[in-house]
């Protein structure tokens, strides 16, 4: 974090970032970026310090690694895609196609878009394929970075001194609260939703061996899909569904049947992991 704030405060500065809380949507990624690419740095640095390895984190650059981070994608993305599904079928959402409202992109992608900017871009966003590659990246860096810090690095320190219990109901609570870093307190209502969220992720290691192969796979399907969705307009508003269902808007995990796919996700960790 030392090196995280100088960073963050000087790329506001070069680009004119307004520092205001909450983070606005589109700055998310511009601030978050620095601290992001500073901590393999830093876990380095430990690392060396500690005279251990990456495999202590749960990070092995091999074949099982990579299989299981695809697994993983592939249980999250298509659990969302069933979500959707079950949610345009009850008349909640209604599929539109592709579309780019310039208003509705997902802060993901702003910077890519920003760039190919022209007369030609106000007129029609980019293809399909290019955003769902501009996102893939970002979605697999993001996940692999917050898996590396809270279940790898937050887990292997507090499980020295707490008991198992104990350190995973902290590790799932300071993910879910690290969150109000950047949302602020309207943030707040999805804080439970979040630590299922990282305790399903917690359980994704545990079944995997101590590997965050799954775990990251999960996380990075999850951003995507729900990422992807929103860069690319497919969903318009259908006939209100229930709040306590669906969720508060922009916040999914505020709605039982988003909870419920993490839920189901746990226990199929649990049965077949």
């Amino acid at each position: 974090m030392g090196l995280g704030i100088p960073a963050i405060l000087l790329v506001a500065r070069i680009g004119q970032i307004p520092l205001t809380y909450p983070v606005a949507p589109q700055h998310k990624l511009p601030l978050l970026l620095p601290l992001y690419l500073l901590a393999p740095v830093a876990v380095e640095v430990h690392r060396r310090l500690e005279v251990g390895t990456w495999s202590d984190y749960g990070i092995a650059w091999n074949q099982s690694f990579g299989w299981l981070a695809v697994a993983g994608f592939a249980i999250a993305a298509g659990g969302v895609a069933a979500l959707v599904a079950l949610q345009v079928g009850l008349g909640w959402r209604r599929w539109q196609g592709w579309a780019q409202p310039p208003d509705a992109q997902s802060p993901l992608v702003q910077a890519q878009d920003s760039e190919a900017s022209g007369p030609d871009s106000q007129k029609s966003g980019p293809a399909p394929g290019v955003v769902l590659l501009a996102v893939l990246p970002l979605a697999l860096f993001v996940g692999w970075i917050e898996e590396l810090v809270f279940r790898g690095v937050l887990v292997n320190g507090l499980g020295q001194v707490w008991p198992v219990g104990l350190m995973a109901l902290a590790v799932s609570l300071i993910f879910a609260v690290s969150h109000l870093v950047w949302d602020g307190p309207a943030g707040a209502p999805q804080l439970p939703g979040l630590a299922v969220m990282g305790a399903v992720l917690l359980l994704a290691r545990w079944v995997a061996g101590g590997s965050l192969g799954l775990a990251w796979g999960l996380h990075a399907g999850w951003v995507y899909a729900i990422a992807a969705i929103d860069a690319l307009a497919l969903l318009k508003p259908g006939k209100d569904g229930p709040l306590w269902l669906v969720g508060l808007p922009d916040q999914p995990l505020t709605g039982v049947l988003p909870l419920g796919l993490l839920v189901l996700t746990g226990v199929g960790l649990w049965a077949f992991g």
